[in-house]
């Protein structure tokens, strides 16, 4: 285990600050590589009334996590509900909080595009709706409506539909922004997690990772299979690592690329401190 000192986070709620060095807290964050939302758990220990009564839901959240000299932003977004506990000699306070703001669950579009409009000529219409900032914008198909458009519903069915239906890409949201870009391709060009770079041992390093396999034409096939398929592995906490991400895997048993499709990071003071990942092999 890397050593206790090197650990460094804080973590932000509404306009106060605190840092793992004064305060003792715990995160955990998961990610996947969906449209669906996310929410991140953190538990402080004996926070003070003042503090515990200012609270709020939709506050911010921002949660950072890393190492002395190399920390990131894990989590970003509002607190959704918050209790308190008493365990022990000490009052925890938990807070969950999902990875975006309220108007992205509830806002209401119904709008109207012309014959002939490009997908993305409407997803830049409907973002500046949106109002977040996107880190990606690469449809793997740009399709053109012959007989326009009709968006109406949730923003985000509208946005989902347009974005993995029709231009068969794929559509995240991380750290408050939005990527869309190739479903068979990684955010980034791989990440090595070998011995020297923080992999953990895994209790299943007689399966190989192919470094290279025929790409799947079956589009239809079970998510129950695809699950089954998937390579678990931890390393020490690395907030690089996200859905979509592309990885490097290097053991004695076991070498190959692949795509992350979900996983979480977890964190506290003095035990966990690490991410687990579930990865698609490429």
């Amino acid at each position: 285990m890397a050593d206790l000192w090197l650990r460094s986070a804080t973590v932000q709620i509404g306009t106060r600050r605190y840092s793992m060095d004064t305060m003792d807290f715990s995160f955990e964050v998961p990610f996947e590589d969906s449209e669906e939302l996310t929410a991140a758990t953190v538990k402080i220990k004996n926070l003070s009334q003042q503090t515990r009564n200012a609270i709020q839901k939709n506050d911010v959240v921002i949660i950072n996590a890393g190492y002395e000299g190399d920390v990131g932003a894990i989590f970003v977004g509002q607190v959704a509900g918050y209790s308190n506990k008493v365990e022990g000699v000490d009052l925890v306070t938990t807070i969950t909080a999902t990875a975006a703001l309220e108007e992205w669950l509830k806002k209401p579009i119904n709008k109207t595009y012309n014959k002939g409009i490009q997908a993305s000529a409407i997803l830049a219409d409907l973002l500046n709706l949106f109002g977040i900032e996107v880190g990606q914008m690469q449809l793997v198909k740009d399709i053109t409506y012959p007989r326009g458009k009709v968006c109406k519903g949730m923003l985000r069915d509208v946005l989902t539909e347009i974005i993995t239906s029709d231009c068969k890409s794929r559509f995240l949201i991380k750290q408050g922004q939005l990527f869309i870009s190739n479903p068979n391709q990684g955010e980034n060009k791989g990440y090595v997690l070998s011995g020297s770079t923080g992999l953990l041992r895994s209790s299943d390093e007689q399966v190989i990772i192919p470094v290279e396999t025929p790409q799947k034409t079956q589009e239809s096939a079970e998510k129950k299979e695809e699950d089954e398929n998937l390579i678990k592995r931890s390393c020490f906490l690395n907030y690089h690592l996200g859905p979509g991400e592309l990885v490097m895997i290097r053991s004695k048993a076991l070498i190959g690329a692949g795509l992350i499709v979900r996983g979480k990071h977890i964190g506290s003071r003095t035990s966990d401190w690490k991410t687990e990942i579930e990865v698609k092999p490429q």
